[in-house]
């Protein structure tokens, strides 16, 4: 009897002698927790393992997220260097290094004779890694350009991809994507619950939880299924702390963040036949609200959540007096790249963004009739 893909994940992981976990730049809550709760799991199993999301600051990320001081922000390394000194004639006496004018020197000294060129090798060592889990990644394209300086090492291994969302191309070796699931979190419930489910203890529960109650702001999103609220229950029984994750995900909500989205929000306008949404934003209102632009992805996922008919969502933010970033957010059936390829936005998908070289207001207008135009085609 074939195996089930579950199955084909536990197998593949069991005989990886070290597996890295690795998440978009930015990552979501859900994201995040997905690559927490997985670590800590695998960890647990004794499992060799990294997570890697680029550029995270680890001191903001919520308590809640078991493991979270040993993710990283950079790459760990790939792969070893290997430097062979054949001593079986020339036995070797003493060895001593240091580091000078950015060289590595390497003092040896034999007990007796020498050595001679012929004696010493180079070459790479094995790989550190030889299996990757992938959170969140659409497609190989995505991936490819986020870890863009790892592309030989990225592109050689197997790849356990992991996602809910129904662009996902499922382009890996192992493709874990479940279309009806809410979250990435609720897809590796499914997997660890398979796997071993004794090994969720409270604090993986907890951070599989948070990443499913961020991503349907709290089981509010039309997306919801009684599926997902049966795994919810059975994570709370499990000893998920759920006050303690709606504590850090909307209660700590920052005064800047909460202006910000207050002037985002009093500017909304929308177009009901196209299934559009967006705003602008000043640089006054960046400036007054005291928050940064990173926080309009959270921002874009509330109106999402509160607006279900809304299928494309675009904000665009005052950069100077002649130019505007905008950022173009889009779910099924519209593709982000293609509505913003003509507009000169590049992106996925889901996301698309760039400049446009007019003033805010002209900008929107702009980008709106553009919008407008293409998706009569």
């Amino acid at each position: 009897m074939s195996w089930t893909t579950n199955q084909q994940a536990i197998e593949a992981v069991k005989r990886a002698k070290r597996t890295l976990i690795i998440a978009p730049e930015n990552p979501t809550p859900d994201a995040q927790a997905s690559v927490a709760g997985l670590l800590s799991f695998l960890l647990a199993h004794d499992i060799q393992a990294d997570a890697f999301i680029p550029n995270i600051n680890i001191d903001k990320l919520p308590d809640y997220l078991p493991k979270r001081h040993d993710i990283k922000n950079n790459l760990p390394s790939t792969r070893d260097f290997k430097i062979s000194l054949d001593v079986a004639n020339v036995p070797i006496h003493e060895l001593a290094y240091d580091v000078e004018d950015g060289k590595l020197n390497i003092i040896l000294t034999p007990k007796n004779g020498e050595w001679k060129n012929d004696h010493v090798s180079l070459h790479p060592g094995e790989d550190r890694y030889d299996l990757i889990i992938t959170i969140g990644f659409a497609d190989r394209s995505v991936m490819g350009s986020a870890f863009n300086s790892h592309q030989d090492f990225i592109f050689r291994l197997p790849i356990i991809n992991i996602d809910h969302d129904a662009k996902n191309e499922h382009w890996a070796a192992i493709n874990m994507v479940d279309m009806t699931a809410s979250s990435s979190t609720e897809v590796i419930f499914s997997w660890l619950s398979d796997w071993n489910k004794d090994k969720i203890d409270q604090n993986i529960a907890t951070a599989l939880l948070a990443g499913m109650i961020a991503n349907t702001q709290s089981f509010k999103s039309p997306k919801i299924i009684p599926k997902t609220l049966e795994r919810a229950a059975e994570l709370v029984a499990m000893g998920a702390d759920r006050e303690k994750i709606v504590h850090q995900l909307w209660r700590t909500r920052q005064v800047s963040t909460l202006k910000l989205w207050g002037k985002a929000l009093t500017r909304l306008e929308h177009d009901i036949q196209n299934e559009m949404i967006w705003t602008v934003l000043s640089r006054q209102d960046i400036l007054e609200s005291g928050a940064s632009e990173a926080k309009l992805d959270e921002l874009v996922n509330e109106l999402i959540a509160y607006s279900p008919n809304s299928k494309l969502v675009t904000i665009f933010v005052e950069h100077d007096d002649k130019t505007t970033k905008a950022a173009i957010f889009t779910q099924i059936p519209y593709e982000a790249d293609r509505l913003g390829r003509g507009l000169g936005l590049d992106g996925n998908k889901q996301r698309a963004s760039g400049a446009i070289a007019k003033p805010l207001l002209e900008a929107k207008d702009h980008v709106i009739k553009t919008l407008r135009e293409q998706l009569k085609k």
